[in-house]
């Protein structure tokens, strides 16, 4: 028996991961020895917050490892593509017998990794290019431990801090010292004492200022123990904006500017907003791994490729034409239209994989390339706007 209640990758890739309708769906159609071929979409009808500007897709590698092999050809757009709703992110052509048991798995792989990945697009657009990193993993399953770090970096977080999520993604995790570590010692003192004697020096010396007394008081001790080699301080409770004017103003009045703010503890992108004049960094746990999904559903558009669809989706098989202004249009399939480009590419063809999977920097830098080129409206944390998407079936 299993010690941990987790799935194996055999049992994932061979379609155990589904829900039971689509096992009699499948048993019924092969009973019937019935090829019926289909494209399906995969797209969102909304976000989950009204503030949300555009979503960032991700999963799509996990997706394109899972349909391999099978006889499928799918397009998509690049894993850290923005979209918005109604943009049909994913398409999947081929019998649905062949892949209908591996819906549950698609959406599984792609609406918990978009939906941390864009809330955390979000807390990296607050923070204005200050460091942000992310602390949420105890916040879920150890399982997921990898997909929350992986989410996290390519969406811009400096650094993340669980050690095996940060090893799948080829880091080091990051991290100092916990509340912990200075009750066990007894002493806020010793534990900055002993943390600066044994720990690594290439760590940096930030110390946790508000375990048993006054982040003030606390604050002097750090910087009496340390001197010089105090690199910074964090907070994790109480009233962060007034505490962090406090130490912000001390500081200054010792000129130890250098000693950078950090804040942790229950933030998101709302409260950085309110910080981000006074921190120099942000640790975000709860709010990001415990980020609501986002709401994609696969739905067949066409059936032996005529277009068809359940009522209240658009039938026929789209693409996505975006202009440098990330203005983009929805189309039919193989429209297109000068001076903007064809969101979806191959994925894969007749089971084969056809497009190089990029490293987690490469990702990471072309989303953070994209960021510094959205106009101002699309970087509002706060708001509702008009997503800038004209459904256009024939571009004449």
């Amino acid at each position: 028996m299993k010690i941990f209640r987790v799935p194996t990758e055999d049992e994932i890739k061979s379609g155990l991961c589904t829900d039971a309708y689509f096992v009699r769906t499948e048993e019924v159609l092969k009973g019937l020895d019935d090829k019926t071929e289909v494209t399906m979409e995969l797209m969102t009808k909304k976000f989950p917050d009204k503030n949300y500007c555009f979503g960032v897709f991700a999963g799509v590698y996990e997706v394109a490892e899972l349909l391999e092999g099978l006889p499928v050809d799918v397009d998509s757009i690049e894993e850290g593509d923005f979209f918005y709703p109604e943009e049909p992110v994913l398409n999947i052509t081929g019998r649905y017998t062949d892949f209908v048991r591996y819906e549950t798995s698609i959406l599984g792989f792609i609406c918990s990794y978009s939906g941390i990945a864009s809330k955390s697009i979000r807390v990296r657009i607050a923070s204005k290019n200050k460091t942000v990193l992310s602390f949420g993993t105890r916040r879920q399953h150890p399982f997921l431990a990898p997909t929350i770090e992986y989410a996290t970096y390519i969406a811009g977080f400096n650094g993340v801090s669980n050690v095996v999520g940060a090893k799948y993604i080829g880091k080091e995790a990051v991290g100092t010292m916990p509340h912990a570590l200075i009750l066990v010692l007894g002493d806020n003192r010793k534990a900055f004492k002993k943390f600066d004697e044994i720990v690594d020096s290439k760590i940096p010396r930030i110390c946790l200022i508000d375990t048993s007394g006054s982040p003030i008081t606390e604050l002097e001790d750090a910087l009496e123990v340390l001197g010089d080699r105090l690199d910074g301080v964090r907070i994790d409770s109480g009233d962060l904006k007034t505490i962090g004017k406090e130490i912000k103003w001390l500081l200054n009045i010792k000129n130890r500017n250098d000693v950078e703010i950090f804040f942790s503890g229950g933030l998101d992108e709302y409260s950085i907003v309110e910080l981000n004049d006074i921190g120099d960094g942000f640790g975000v746990g709860t709010k990001i791994a415990d980020a609501d999904v986002i709401d994609f559903a696969l739905k067949i558009i066409e059936v032996n490729g005529k277009p068809k669809a359940k009522y209240g989706n658009y039938p026929g098989k789209k693409t996505i034409l975006r202009n440098d202004k990330f203005e983009d249009i929805v189309t039919l399939y193989g429209n297109s239209k000068e001076g903007y480009r064809n969101l979806l590419k191959p994925l894969i063809r007749n089971g084969k994989i056809v497009r190089k999977f990029e490293d987690v920097d490469e990702i990471r830098n072309r989303v953070l390339s994209d960021i510094d080129g959205l106009p101002e409206y699309l970087r509002s944390i706060v708001g509702e706007i008009k997503y800038p998407v004209k459904l256009l079936p024939n571009l004449v």
